[in-house]
């Protein structure tokens, strides 16, 4: 969950290296103030003590404003001693990072005993470019910059474990604030040699957790028992990424352990979002995106991509990003434009099932507008809507470049490389098979202007939401009532058909105020 958290800063010099927790005045105009978005430092929030550097280097100075300025948090808020510059209109850089140090590090290294918690082993950075002296907040993302492991241990040994260890990470690595990255060029005098990190007790005999530094490395668990015993077990190489948490599970017999990984990165730092309070900067939060080999990361949230025998680059799991200044509905007869999928028995929303299936969007939130019209109907084709920078809502013709069947028949596609001529479509299975699962998270329909919103939610052999579409950018008709008042409009949408006698995707008609899930597509270079 990002907390937002109002963070007041007074310097009355350029820099500050002792930090001080003495009452905070009030404000003045003059004064900066900082309002991070923040994600948690601990396993609930940031707590009275903590303390953050800061830094403001102005554009074109030969030096830096504030170098590792320190403020600390009083249960409300973080708090220093920094004017703004005299100058209104020079821009400066600002960088913060947690927790403090007396200096500002330029390496991270690992700590190797986590057994009384793993807050102190955290690192987060924010930046922020081009920054005016202002009476308003400004607002900054602070990231993890680290790993966090989460081992799941279910102890069948018969004696007590006294001692979880994680050996074959990092132990150092070189850190860059000011692009918020992490480097192999560093000079800390530490010698990189291979640390046993000594994780914390998370939950009694259950589960252990511990902070490392993400790197491509094969781990090995180390479990002591009481018993005298001490079980070690490799585990196969993974790619440990900035910023994500990764499960491991252990099961401990008597005299061995088995030992699974999970294969995909769980999300720490995007648990949803509550609004500002009291006063604070009008600035848009930004969107951060950033694409890697087979995932990209947008606005805190990671999702697997693949590139399919169709030549484009699919995402391979449905979209849950919520555009800034909306919010999510649980209530489909409430035209909110973004609903919970309710893909469940009791075909009700729940916002747990965003995280696996995603959100439900009407074409006009997908497109990225604030209305669909008979007018602007048809402008939307390959649009990038709320998909990132570089990706668009598919249209009809990838559409049908994939799975190959449309309704209209003059769309059908037979060359496509997952269509299957003898089930008019492509099966759910091939297509899982080639890295695009399909996602079951039913509906929200309405037929049509005048219509009622309700949740479609389907089943079969224990599968809701066996219906489902995925939200396309070609307009298939405008249809309009007898005074000319518009009635409804259709896009081509994909559609799952799973029942006893197939489980296929085809290409149908979707209306524009249903609610569908959204896979976006790579643009063609």
């Amino acid at each position: 969950m990002r907390n937002f958290i109002r963070l007041f800063t007074v310097l009355a010099i350029p820099a500050i290296a002792a930090c001080s927790q003495t009452e905070q005045p009030e404000m003045t105009p003059g004064k900066i103030s900082i309002e991070p978005v923040i994600t948690k430092a601990t396993e609930v929030d940031f707590e009275t003590g903590d303390r953050i550097g800061l830094t403001i280097a102005k554009t074109n100075a030969a030096e830096k404003y504030a170098d590792n300025a320190c403020l600390t948090y009083d249960g409300t808020v973080f708090s220093g001693d920094l004017l703004w510059y005299a100058d209104a209109y020079s821009e400066a850089d600002v960088y913060a990072y947690y927790p403090y140090d007396e200096v500002n590090p330029d390496t991270y290294a690992v700590f190797e005993d986590q057994t009384g918690g793993i807050a102190q082993a955290d690192f987060m950075a924010a930046s922020k470019k081009g920054v005016l002296p202002t009476p308003n907040a400004v607002t900054m993302v602070f990231r993890h910059m680290m790993t966090k492991l989460v081992v799941n241990v279910e102890n069948l040994s018969g004696a007590e474990i006294t001692g979880l260890e994680i050996a074959g990470g990092k132990r150092i690595t070189g850190i860059n604030l000011m692009d918020m990255t992490l480097t192999e060029d560093f000079d800390g005098g530490i010698p990189d040699s291979v640390p046993q990190v000594k994780a914390c007790e998370a939950q009694a005999g259950r589960q252990w957790q511990a902070i490392i530094i993400p790197c491509t490395a094969r781990l090995e668990i180390i479990i002591t028992l009481s018993n005298g015993k001490r079980i070690t077990q490799p585990l196969a190489e993974m790619t440990l990424k900035s910023g994500g948490q990764y499960t491991i599970n252990a099961r401990i017999l008597e005299d061995n352990m088995i030992v699974s990984a999970s294969g995909e990165i769980e999300n720490w730092t995007d648990e949803g979002e509550i609004g500002f309070e009291g006063e604070g900067s009008t600035e848009e939060l930004p969107v951060e995106f950033a694409e890697y080999d087979g995932y990209f990361v947008y606005d805190g949230v990671e999702y697997t991509t693949v590139q399919l025998a169709d030549g484009n680059t699919w995402m391979a799991e449905n979209l849950r990003f919520v555009p800034r200044g909306r919010s999510v509905s649980g209530d489909p007869a409430e035209d909110a434009g973004i609903w919970y999928p309710a893909a469940n028995a009791e075909k009700t929303a729940d916002p747990a099932l965003a995280e696996t299936l995603g959100l439900l969007y009407d074409a006009a939130t997908a497109f990225g507008t604030e209305a669909v019209t008979q007018e602007n109907a048809a402008d939307f084709e390959g649009c990038q809507g709320i998909c990132p920078p570089g990706w668009h809502i598919p249209t009809v013709a990838e559409m049908t470049g994939l799975v190959g069947h449309s309704s209209n028949s003059e769309l059908v596609n037979t060359e496509a490389p997952y269509y299957d001529a003898s089930i008019k479509g492509a099966s759910i299975a091939a297509l899982a098979e080639a890295g695009w699962p399909w996602t079951f998270a039913g509906a929200r329909n309405k037929a049509n202007v005048t219509g009622k919103g309700s949740y479609l939610v389907t089943s079969h052999e224990d599968v809701y939401g066996a219906m489902t579409y995925l939200v396309g950018s070609s307009l298939h008709q405008v249809t309009t009532n007898d005074d000319g008042s518009l009635k409804n409009v259709q896009y081509h949408y994909m559609m799952s058909t799973y029942n006893a006698s197939n489980e296929k995707i085809t290409v149908a008609y979707g209306n524009f105020l249903a609610g569908g899930s959204v896979r976006c597509v790579k643009d063609r270079q």
